[in-house]
């Protein structure tokens, strides 16, 4: 076996134990904040959703109503999600 083979071998089984523990599904959302509750919550405008959600947030960053933001489900359930920063438009 030469040094691409070794390679492909472990990028192949890197790739299958990612893919069997859900961390290559499709956790990230956008969003829009609606409100800031406070610096720990805020109430955002998920993309694909009908109504606004309260939703916990990165208490490193100042958010303002208007703010475009990426959203994390946290284990991959859309029940958990985490507003982890601003986006750029």
């Amino acid at each position: 076996m030469n040094d691409k083979q070794i390679y492909k071998t472990i990028k192949d089984i890197v790739i299958e134990v990612l893919h069997d523990n859900g961390v290559l599904k499709g956790n990230w959302r956008l969003g829009k904040v609606d409100t800031v509750i406070s610096d720990k919550k805020l109430t955002v405008f998920v993309d694909g959703n009908t109504r606004s959600q309260t939703i916990s947030c990165n208490p490193d960053i100042t958010f303002v109503s208007g703010d475009y933001v990426w959203i994390v489900n946290i284990n991959g359930s859309s029940q958990d999600k985490f507003v982890i920063s601003k986006r750029a438009v």
